[in-house]
């Protein structure tokens, strides 16, 4: 069993959540092993879960204190659709779904939950100063990315995912890197993008 390496919040939901997710995904340990080392801030920016209906997945975060301030994400053409709930001095926590008409027949969460269930995280995101230097550290250790950084040099928000841990044949979880510029919340079409990439396998 590896020790969550990840600091400790006062949400225990998310702190179950978070060492659960430490204990299946290499990247995220690998990159906090390299963070200790280099002695770059291990934060992390947000936590991320997929479910078939979000209002029932999220109700338990509402009755430990996290908020729904109206901030979404959609990207109907993809079929997909999030909320964002903010709780002080938490993680962010974004909770996605696809959408329950014609839209949602595109999205690769139905399938992704029937099977792993929405008890777990799909991915962690790492606040890092620069999303450049992290990737290119994290790949001399050997870990492979899903796709290039989402976001250009200087904006206010660029992502990249690493390639999918693998449970059960399949694209399970990733770690997600997040360089922000004063910027708190997220693009719908970086969203997609990233989701787009979360399936590609350590294997590939």
């Amino acid at each position: 069993m590896h020790k969550n390496p990840f600091p400790t919040y006062g949400d225990s939901l998310i702190n179950t959540l978070i060492s659960t997710y430490a204990e299946e995904n290499h990247a995220a340990r690998v990159y906090a092993e390299i963070s200790d080392a280099r002695g770059w801030p291990l934060l992390i920016d947000h936590v991320a879960v997929r479910c078939l209906d979000i209002e029932t997945r999220a109700a338990i975060f509402l009755k430990s204190g996290y908020v729904f301030r109206g901030e979404r994400v959609e990207y109907p053409d993809q079929g997909w659709w999030a909320k964002i709930y903010r709780k002080a001095r938490q993680p962010v926590l974004f909770v996605d779904q696809a959408y329950t008409d014609a839209r949602g027949k595109n999205s690769i969460i139905p399938a992704w939950v029937k099977r792993f269930g929405d008890k777990a995280l799909h991915h962690i995101a790492v606040r890092v100063d620069d999303i450049d230097q992290a990737v290119a550290v994290l790949k001399t250790h050997g870990i492979q990315f899903a796709g290039a950084i989402v976001g250009s040099p200087g904006s206010r928000l660029r992502q990249v995912f690493t390639a999918s841990e693998v449970r059960e044949g399949a694209a399970y979880s990733v770690l997600e890197l997040t360089e922000r510029n004063g910027y708190t919340g997220f693009y719908p079409d970086q969203a997609n993008a990233l989701m787009q990439s979360s399936t590609r396998k350590i294997s590939e």
